[in-house]
Formats: structure tokens, C-alpha cells, sequence
């Protein structure tokens, strides 16, 4: 299979770090009925302003609360894009040339009663906490790719605050340098860290019994949102029998490949009944249709996320 030469990818990892998402913050109206005067300057306001810190505020879309230790990125594609109609003539998304996209209308809440009716699913996410969400992600994605917390944990000290830094300011050259170093060099990748999101997904549309027992479940307004995680071998045993697993693990540069296309069936064979043509769904990653013929370790080695993962988003075609 004709893989995309280092050149093209490094180039595919420039463009998804200088991607950006149109956001725009609304106070919810319930918090903005107040009737003081106005004030003429705004340095005036900055004593109402100071009282407010970043943890007391939480962000909430269409009524549904947001998971704060997600991307925004994959907020986006999971409440914005994966709600568009996704035609089988399209490249992705109702977000092409010839239309604009679609900007993130968040509502801001500051209220205790908000806190109070959403406390299960609110915490005040400081620095500090956002941070260790972050590294634990990163252990995680690591453990997955070579079996072992070891690369992540012998960073230096210098090169752990670098990774954190680089991602916050969104320094693609920095976080390059450090994450391809902690990319199996001398040995296979175990497995691939994936997670497939389906939103708003029928409660018919996923059969329970292809769902894995590692997966979650949690109910939003539009429907389920599941996240499905499984072992994804960065190579497929050839197998000639037919509807057989394509999870097994093959030796170190042998069999095929492991695509987008093979693992999105073996996961889930009811919305990807084909390996390689996307015919009742797509799958989204950073606000564009992945082809089903991208091999998954070149997508987790240049267009993972910060934290090392891979997050694919489930659009249902129409």
C-alpha cells in the first residue's frame, strides 16, 4: 500500500496545529438580567470583572453541559460537525469553500444553581487539575503504543513543562520534537490509541452487541453519545474467512496495515460494513473526513492529538 512520504506528513501536522474554530461566548440569559447602569469606560469594569475567576465559569452548548478534559477541536466536531449533513457526494461537512463555518455558540454559566443541577458533571478545573488530565492522557496514549509508561516518564524536566507549554500556546515545532521521541523507534507499536465518539446516535442505530464492554455511554438531549475504545493492532493477520476479526495481532512488519477503514469494521460492522467506501457513515478528525485508507499509525504519529490520541467522531451519512 502507497504510503504518504515524511515531507507530506509533517505538512498534515503543520496545517492541523494552525487550524482554528470561530467561538463565540454567550453569558446565559438566565444570569443576564441585571439592570445596573451602564458604564462609558472599561477600565471601570474591571473590579466586576476581577471577582470572576476561571473556575467558577462553566461552558455548555445546545443545553449540554461540555467535558471540560475534551479538545475543543473535538467538541467542535462532535456537537457542530457530526450534526451537518454529511453526503455521500462530499468531501465532509456542509464546510467547504462555499460555505462559511460554523461558528462554536457557547454559553457561559456562572450561577450556583447551574452548578448545583449539573454538579455530577462539573469540576472546577484549574490549572493544576487540567494539567494532570492532560499528563494521564499522555500515559495512557503511551502505555498503548509500547506496553510501557517508560518513555513519558524519562522525559526530562525541561522537555515535560516543554510538552505542556507547547501545547497551551500551540507550538507545533516544540511539542514535534518531544512527542516523535516518545513514538516506539527501535520496536513495533503495541496497538493504536483510538477512540471512536458516536454522537447523537439512534438508540437502533449501534447494536448493543457490538459495543464494547470498555465503552461509555451517557445520555445528551439529542440522543446516546458513546465512546468506544478497543486494542487496535498497528498490523491485521491476513485471514480468508469471511466477517472474521481483523484485531488480530500480526508479527512485527507483517500482514496488512492497519486503516482507518479496517478498524472502524471490526469495531463497529453495522455503520462501516465496508473497509474501504463509507457508505452509511464517515468518520471526522479535526473538522475533516478521514479517508478509509489511512493507515492508523502514520494518523497517530501526525495527526494525533496533544495528548497522543487519536479521537475519531462517527457522522452518519444522509
Amino acid at each position: 500500500m502507497a504510503t504518504p512520504g515524511t515531507a507530506v506528513l509533517d505538512d498534515i501536522q503543520r496545517h492541523v496545529w494552525a487550524a482554528k474554530i470561530l467561538v463565540e461566548v454567550q453569558l446565559s440569559a438566565s444570569e443576564s438580567r441585571q439592570f445596573d447602569k451602564s458604564e462609558p469606560y472599561m477600565e471601570e469594569l474591571i473590579t466586576d470583572i476581577a471577582s470572576i475567576t476561571p473556575g467558577t465559569g462553566h461552558f455548555s452548548y445546545d443545553g449540554v453541559p461540555l467535558r471540560w478534559h475534551l479538545p475543543i477541536g473535538l467538541l467542535y466536531d462532535l456537537h457542530i460537525l457530526a450534526t451537518q449533513d454529511v453526503s455521500h457526494d462530499d468531501s465532509g461537512p456542509s464546510t467547504g469553500s462555499k460555505h462559511k463555518p460554523e461558528s462554536f455558540r457557547l454559553t457561559i454559566h456562572f450561577s450556583q444553581s447551574y452548578r448545583s443541577e449539573h454538579e455530577n458533571q462539573l469540576i472546577d478545573p484549574t490549572p493544576d487539575v487540567v494539567h494532570d488530565a492532560y499528563i494521564n492522557s499522555v500515559k495512557e496514549a503511551d502505555f498503548l503504543r509500547t506496553g510501557t509508561a517508560k518513555p513519558i516518564m524519562s522525559l526530562s524536566a525541561t522537555d515535560s513543562k516543554l510538552l505542556w507549554s507547547a501545547t497551551q500556546e500551540s507550538d507545533s515545532a516544540v511539542f514535534s520534537r518531544i512527542y516523535q521521541s516518545l513514538l516506539p523507534s527501535d520496536a513495533p507499536w503495541r496497538s493504536i490509541p483510538l477512540r471512536v465518539y458516536l454522537p447523537s446516535t439512534p438508540n437502533d442505530a449501534v447494536p448493543e452487541s457490538e459495543v464494547p464492554s470498555g465503552s461509555t455511554k451517557s445520555p445528551t438531549p439529542q440522543g446516546q453519545i458513546r465512546v468506544i475504545q478497543s486494542q487496535i493492532t498497528p498490523y491485521v493477520a491476513a485471514t480468508s474467512t469471511p466477517g472474521a476479526s481483523q484485531l488480530r495481532t500480526a508479527g512485527a512488519g507483517q500482514g496488512t496495515p492497519q486503516t482507518l477503514g479496517s478498524a472502524l469494521h471490526s469495531l463497529l460492522p453495522s455503520l462501516f460494513p465496508s473497509r474501504r467506501t463509507p457508505i452509511l457513515a464517515k468518520a471526522l478528525l479535526h473538522g475533516t473526513v478521514l479517508p478509509m485508507n489511512a493507515v492508523l499509525e502514520e494518523v497517530a504519529s501526525k495527526a494525533c492529538y496533544a495528548d497522543g490520541w487519536v479521537n475519531v467522531v462517527v457522522a452518519i451519512t444522509t
